[in-house]
């Protein structure tokens, strides 16, 4: 497969046709291993319990901890990380290809080298909100927490419309004990996306914190009930 682009391109514009067929192909061999990412987000890494949902709590089908569905799955992907490692190869600076090999990456649980491509990729492109919301959840995944805060709240101020992204902004206040900020991210996203049952979940937990008992109660039942559907 990887042989016919061996060799050194001798111009850009070969450089770049050689980058965009590497990237297709990568492109369909990432999306016949891990699925479509959630639907109101173009891109991205696994949600919070590794089932690349992200959102309403559903599982894309069973999956290890690493969020590849089985060895033959992850087969697949190191070949789709192959075939991206040649695609960056020819366009080094290709924000797009650095994308894609960080979800691919961080799919793979290899978060630092995700979090070093999404670094890049934020370098060349600061205005992308798909590479920093990528940057914010694999910051997440890493547990470094406080870095994501502000990834994640100039995600909310760009797509303030999607449920995901203040989903992962409550997820981060929550663990930096920022307990009121992370209780109204968590309201929005349910507010937003009413069958969002991780973020009723959310609610319940920043509730139990701030020690009001029977509210936390009252939103887990609701977080079982919109996830039994």
């Amino acid at each position: 497969m990887m042989r016919r682009y061996a060799g050194r391109h001798q111009t850009a514009r070969e450089r770049r046709r050689v980058a965009a067929e590497l990237q297709e192909e990568a492109r369909q061999l990432t999306e016949a291993t891990m699925g479509a990412p959630p639907a109101d987000h173009p891109t991205a890494t696994p949600g919070p319990n590794g089932n690349g949902n992200g959102g309403n709590g559903k599982a894309n089908g069973k999956r290890n901890g690493n969020g590849v569905r089985s060895a033959a799955d992850r087969s697949a992907a190191e070949r789709a990380l192959a075939v991206l490692e040649a695609a960056l190869a020819a366009a080094p600076d290709s924000v797009t290809l650095l994308l894609e090999r960080a979800s691919q990456l961080g799919a793979m649980g290899s978060y630092a080298a995700a979090r070093a491509d999404l670094e890049r990729a934020l370098l060349l492109d600061p205005s992308n909100v798909t590479v920093r919301s990528a940057l914010g959840i694999v910051l997440l995944r890493k547990g470094l927490w406080a870095n994501a805060v502000p990834h994640l709240r100039r995600v909310v101020e760009v797509e303030s419309w999607s449920p995901t992204a203040w989903f992962y902004l409550g997820e981060a206040l929550n663990h930096v004990d920022d307990l009121d900020g992370a209780l109204a991210a968590f309201v929005r996203a349910a507010e937003l996306d009413p069958h969002h049952a991780k973020a009723l979940y959310g609610q319940g937990v920043v509730l139990d914190r701030l020690r009001r008992p029977d509210d936390a109660a009252r939103l887990y039942r609701r977080s079982r009930e919109v996830a039994a559907r």
